[in-house]
């Protein structure tokens, strides 16, 4: 499972967001590795429609895209916010929570986590600490994505290189919540480590988004699950 966060870099805004996408759908299909996009909010309906194709049992990922954040305030009078229930009827499956670049305090996270499943979205929760992460799983999200804020973009190195014992440590913690690692993930030996301490995929964006070659680096990764 690789999650690819487009952020806000102009490389993945608008027609290059939706470019991506088809990138992203592309390499899903001629590896069988799920890849879910995460483009920001104004990009969401038309990355919909470009990965909208019929999902088989055997790919089942085919059209996932996920938003990037939602708030915890209900449709109607929410000027400015963006509510669970229009991602969900725009056909997004899940949403990202807690990202580094958007922390939310405990109540917040809590609030929102809840919408989210009340509407019927997936969630995957961001921790940058194994003390975050034993926080976070107490509000069950269906997943939970171990980044260290240090080395988040990080060019030569990795949390797979850096802190391969803490995957492990993050993992035993919370057995029943399937963990993803991110922060300077690049390529595959990065999906090998993180899969051999038990993660269950990687997030990542800058490796992806500001590459000038986006399709070799997810069939790089992709290579890390074989």
């Amino acid at each position: 499972m690789i999650f690819v966060n487009f952020k806000t870099y102009p490389e993945a805004s608008g027609d290059d967001a939706i470019k991506l996408v088809r990138t992203i759908c592309d390499v899903a299909d001629k590896t069988g590795v799920e890849i879910i996009s995460c483009p920001q909010a104004v990009d969401l309906r038309e990355a919909l429609k470009v990965s909208d194709h019929p999902a088989s049992p055997s790919k089942p990922w085919r059209s996932r895209v996920w938003a990037q954040h939602v708030d915890s305030v209900e449709q109607g009078r929410a000027t400015g916010w963006f509510p669970p229930e229009v991602a969900r009827d725009l056909g997004v499956e899940g949403v990202l929570l807690n990202h580094s670049e958007h922390k939310l305090s405990v109540g917040v996270l809590s609030e929102t986590l809840n919408r989210s499943k009340e509407v019927g979205l997936k969630t995957l929760v961001f921790a940058d600490s194994l003390e975050e992460a034993k926080i976070i799983a107490k509000f069950k999200p269906d997943y939970i994505g171990y980044e260290p804020p240090e080395l988040i973009a990080a060019k030569e190195t990795s949390v797979a290189r850096s802190k391969p014992d803490i995957i492990e440590k993050v993992v035993n913690e919370i057995p029943d919540i399937p963990v993803l690692i991110g922060a300077g993930v690049k390529g595959s030996r990065d999906v090998e480590v993180g899969l051999e301490r038990g993660a269950k995929g990687v997030v990542l964006s800058s490796a992806v988004v500001l590459s000038p070659d986006p399709r070799a680096v997810l069939l790089d990764l992709a290579q890390g699950f074989k």
